[in-house]
């Protein structure tokens, strides 16, 4: 792989995360609208509307800025690879899709991320595994944003259910949503200084790259 390649992607990416923030911030907005001034006897008036297209924009643009994110972590896996850095521990094609595979994707791509920055920094074998602020931030909003979403998920699924209330109030349900909004958001956010910081050490640091140009 060529480090244009990688500064290519992380551009793509870098636009695609950006998008992701703000259509999160704007869904955030369109629940406190909703949740504000509401018709509960109308389920299909325009706030609701607004709410579900902005939660339509966010599934789609995250879907669509994915793909060069997930080129950028196998490019630059690739590269410390061409460079001739020894001890990783993980194969480029495995930490690219480790973030599709469940169970998996609850740790390795963490783990695979953290040891790319730090190899990527000209951090020694043993110190791997150290921690990166940025990817620490980074996963953990990731996880937190995750865990959220799936609790609204239930919740909606389980009220949706004939017989079946949540006895969660929908106010509540709608302010967890907008907080795993922001942690959402807040995961797009690192992942831009994640994304940054290994581009930057992979073309002007401490790997050198330049002979596969």
């Amino acid at each position: 792989m060529q480090r244009g390649n990688l500064r290519t992607f992380a551009l793509l990416g870098t636009i695609g995360a950006w998008m992701v923030i703000a259509m999160s911030l704007v869904g955030a907005v369109v629940i406190v609208l909703w949740a504000a001034y509401r018709n509960p006897y109308n389920e299909l008036d325009l706030l609701t509307g607004l709410l579900f297209l902005s939660r339509l924009a966010l599934n789609v643009v995250f879907l669509l800025s994915a793909i060069p994110v997930l080129l950028w972590f196998y490019t630059a896996h690739a590269n410390l690879r061409a460079a001739g850095i020894k001890g990783l521990r993980r194969a480029p094609l495995w930490a690219t899709a480790s973030f599709l595979v469940p169970i998996a994707n609850l740790y390795v791509p963490f783990a695979a991320t953290r040891e790319l920055a730090n190899r990527s920094a000209g951090e020694p074998e043993h110190l791997a595994e150290s921690s990166v602020d940025a990817v620490t931030s980074w996963w953990g909003c990731w996880v937190a944003s995750a865990i959220v979403m799936t609790v609204v998920t239930i919740f909606t699924f389980i009220d949706a259910m004939p017989g079946i209330r949540v006895i969660v109030p929908v106010a509540a349900t709608m302010g967890i949503l907008m907080f795993g909004q922001l942690l959402f958001a807040g995961s797009a956010f690192f992942l831009i200084k994640v994304m940054r910081l290994v581009t930057d050490n992979q073309i002007n640091g401490a790997v050198d790259l330049a002979e596969f140009e």
